[in-house]
């Protein structure tokens, strides 16, 4: 497989959802702390337009989670940015659904594996169109696998650990809004700790209580 790369630029949309989710979370004082921190004070009162223009360098998304490592450290923002990832699912959900194409899926019709494979292939097919050909998904005996060559959560940023936990939480209130339950996702490859690619991992079955 060739060279697969991000565009320069991200949809409006992904920065609006995390900027709105960091600031819902931090409070006022502490998101303005991280824009200081980020060198990112032209979001203090105008956030981008929720739609999926492509007008903000990927570059500041990169520098928004670098700040969030930095200030609270790479166990610190783990809870952080994992609850981002999945308050943002919801308010694409509710505000933007075609984003990742999840509207008309039929979902309700078919058993719960099917329909977390299709929500997954959909979105990764919708997000290859949005930020450029950089990832891949598909169903082994590991689970749902979603591969990243080029990523958006983690590009440029080096790491003792895995650190796309946006991606994470995003992909847990996937599952749980397609299925009603909850499953284990996990990392085990990432580029920031200096592996080829980025490697999430969706259990194939829901988490026992």
């Amino acid at each position: 497989m060739g060279q697969i790369m991000l565009k320069d630029y991200i949809p409006n949309s992904l920065m609006y959802v995390t900027l709105l989710t960091l600031k819902d979370i931090l409070g006022e004082n502490g998101f303005n702390a991280l824009l200081q921190c980020s060198k990112l004070n032209k979001y203090r009162e105008t956030f981008p337009p929720n739609n999926d223009k492509l007008e903000v360098l990927g570059s500041e998304f990169t520098q928004l989670i670098s700040g969030v490592i930095y200030i609270f450290g790479e166990k610190g923002a783990k809870p952080l940015l994992y609850n981002a990832g999945r308050r943002g699912f919801q308010i694409i959900l509710e505000e933007n659904p075609a984003m990742f194409g999840l509207v008309g899926l039929g979902l309700k019709a078919l058993p719960k594996r099917k329909r977390l494979e299709k929500v997954f292939s959909t979105g990764s097919k919708q997000a290859n169109k949005l930020f450029g050909e950089n990832q891949r998904f598909y169903v082994s005996d590991e689970g749902f696998i979603s591969e990243f060559f080029d990523c958006f959560w983690c590009k440029g940023i080096k790491s003792e650990g895995p650190i796309c936990f946006g991606e994470l939480g995003f992909n847990a209130e996937t599952a749980k809004w397609a299925t009603g339950d909850e499953y284990e996702v996990k990392e085990v490859l990432c580029k920031a700790k200096g592996d080829d690619i980025c490697k999430v991992v969706v259990s194939l079955d829901p988490k026992q209580d």
